[in-house]
């Protein structure tokens, strides 16, 4: 699934509470992150989060709350033109935050 800013909430529809987060992946050349996922709202299966035209992330690991890499939270907010502002907090405490225009969410199934 393909999102960008027209179709925000149904990307609030998905749970990622609880998803754990695997890998980020960073290709600067291609401007886009990827974060594969294993989700666990009904039972776990493997997913992944591509952004595209990224222009902004920031991802810290200082691990306030003690280590913990699943998903307490992700919010999207709409920001200046196209963009979509995604913040993800993790268990740890620790956030993930990307600006990109596009979200791609897809799954093994």
């Amino acid at each position: 699934m393909n999102f960008s800013k027209k179709e925000i909430e149904e990307i609030k529809n998905i749970n990622f509470h609880d998803a754990f987060v695997a890998k980020i992946i960073c290709d600067y050349d291609n401007g886009t992150v990827e974060l594969p996922i294993i989700m666990d709202d009904k039972g776990r299966y493997n997913a992944l989060l591509k952004f595209e035209n990224v222009v902004y992330v920031e991802v810290n690991r200082k691990e306030p709350w003690g280590p913990g890499i699943n998903v307490i939270s992700l919010d999207i907010e709409e920001v200046e033109g196209d963009l979509l502002k995604v913040n993800i907090v993790l268990s740890s405490g620790d956030e993930i935050n990307i600006t990109a225009p596009i979200m791609i969410y897809s799954t093994d199934d």
